[in-house]
């Protein structure tokens, strides 16, 4: 490791930058421009996810675009599984401007959105994380399943998400 590398720490979140190396510890800058002092022994250097995929699970397919060439990883696994939170903190900067009705509207409106996005892009599986809390939005996100064709839909996973999302399988 040298001045200027990524790194992770052991034990930590994020990844830093070297900023100096001294004796058996480092000087290391957060993505906030913080210092932070660890010894060598935890830092680990930082690994590029398309390095993590490169194993027997996922193929790297190349392709030579006009400007550069770029790496595109295609799974092969048969189920992949799109997660969505419909919270309203989820789809909104400020959610003082909005009356209830409307919030409810945005999150009806991602929750469609999203299902007929993972239609097009062939999802197998989609998770409609809608919470607890009253019920009016699980209950508004339900009448619109019945509504849409060629999916079958049942509570998620009840240990994951305790009754608080809906899982979409499509036929």
């Amino acid at each position: 490791m040298k001045v200027g590398d990524q790194v992770r720490v052991v034990d930590e979140d994020g990844t830093f930058t070297i900023k100096r190396i001294e004796k058996n510890y480092a000087i290391l800058i957060d993505p906030y421009g913080f210092e932070h002092t660890h010894p060598l022994k935890r830092l680990v250097p930082h690994v590029l996810l398309e390095e993590l995929y490169n194993n027997s699970d996922e193929i790297v397919v190349k392709y030579e675009d006009k400007e550069k060439k770029k790496e595109r990883f295609q799974s092969r696994k048969k189920e992949e599984v799109r997660e969505i939170d419909l919270h309203i903190g989820h789809l909104v900067d400020y959610v003082t401007d909005l009356q209830p009705h409307q919030m409810l509207q945005k999150q009806l409106d991602r929750a469609k959105m999203e299902i007929d996005k993972a239609k097009e892009d062939r999802i197998k599986k989609l998770i409609l994380i809608h919470g607890k809390g009253k019920g009016v939005l699980k209950a508004e996100v339900y009448k619109l399943l019945e509504s849409v064709g060629g999916i079958e839909y049942f509570e998620a996973d009840i240990i994951k998400y305790r009754f608080g999302a809906v899982e979409i399988r499509f036929k």
